[in-house]
C-alpha cells in the first residue's frame, strides 16, 4: 500500500505545528529538593531504639514492643555554609542487616535540622511517610548540621545501618502536564 506524498506532507506540517505549539521547558532544570551530594557529607552519628514518639503531626507507639521498635538514626550533615539542604522521606531509605537476614525500611519522620547534635530536634512524624525538612536560616549558615530521621518496626537483632539518600537524580523528562476535562 502506498501513502500519497500529500498525507505525508501534511502529516509532517501537523507534527510540525504541534511541535511549535507546545509550551517551551528548559532543557536541564534543576529539580526541586535536590542538593549536590558531591558539596555534602553524611554520617550516622547516633541510633537509638524507641517504643513510643510523638511529633507535630503524629505519633507511634510499637503495637509489638518486644518484636519491633522504631528507629531514630541521627545524620551530620556537613555542607557548605549558606547551602540549604531538603531531605524529602520518599527519598531516604535504610538498609539494614537483623541477625543474618538484610532488609530496608522507608523514612517515616524528619525532625528540624540544628547546629548541634545533642540538642532537642521536634520531629514530625508522616503516617504515610510523604514529608520534607528544609534548613531554616540557622541551619543554612551553618556547615555541620543535625536531623534525626525516624524508621518504624525494626527487629531486636537490627545492625549495620546504611542510609541511602535518593539523590541526585538519574534522569530528567518534562512532561506538558494534563489538562481537566
Amino acid at each position: 500500500m502506498s501513502i500519497p506524498i500529500t498525507s505525508l506532507v501534511k502529516s509532517a506540517l501537523l507534527t510540525l505545528a504541534i511541535a511549535l505549539s507546545a509550551p517551551a521547558f528548559p532543557q536541564n532544570p534543576n529539580p526541586s529538593d535536590v542538593f549536590d551530594l558531591s558539596k555534602v557529607k553524611l554520617q550516622i552519628v547516633d541510633a537509638r531504639f524507641v517504643t513510643k514518639l510523638s511529633g507535630s503531626k503524629a505519633t507511634f507507639a510499637a503495637s509489638k514492643p518486644d518484636e519491633y521498635r522504631g528507629l531514630i538514626v541521627t545524620l551530620s550533615i556537613t555542607k557548605p555554609a549558606g547551602g540549604e539542604v531538603s531531605l524529602v522521606c520518599q527519598d531516604i531509605v535504610l538498609h539494614y542487616r537483623y541477625g543474618q537476614k538484610s532488609d530496608i525500611a522507608r523514612c517515616y519522620g524528619l525532625s528540624n535540622y540544628s547546629a548541634h547534635q545533642n540538642e532537642d530536634r521536634a520531629m514530625d512524624l508522616f503516617s504515610q511517610g510523604w514529608g520534607k525538612a528544609t534548613t531554616g536560616p540557622a541551619a543554612t549558615n551553618s556547615d555541620t548540621i543535625y536531623i534525626d530521621l525516624f524508621f518504624q518496626n525494626m527487629e531486636p537483632e537490627t545492625s549495620d545501618l546504611y542510609l541511602f539518600v535518593a539523590q541526585p537524580t538519574g534522569a530528567h523528562f518534562t512532561t506538558p502536564g494534563w489538562k481537566k476535562n
